[in-house]
């Protein structure tokens, strides 16, 4: 499910990374889908970090799981 990242400070579009797509402010090669795929599969926000190298901070990390959680429950189905 895409969501509309537009509103999380940790997320940025940038024209240059990922062809415009949304992605980590921090880490500009990186989606937001990927914390929220490897956190759904039972990943922590620490081995995520330490996984993929993130220079994301632990607190934006959860941000961003948060926000995707809270789309969920207010997109439709």
């Amino acid at each position: 499910m895409p969501f509309d990242w537009s509103r999380c400070p940790a997320v940025r579009t940038r024209s240059g990374y990922l062809s415009g797509a949304p992605a980590l402010r921090d880490d500009p090669r990186v989606p937001p889908e990927t914390i929220v795929e490897n956190m759904d599969s039972g990943e922590t926000a620490e081995q995520l970090i330490e996984n993929f190298r993130l220079k994301t901070s632990l607190q934006d990390v959860l941000a961003i799981y948060e926000y995707a959680k809270r789309q969920r429950v207010t997109s439709p189905v």
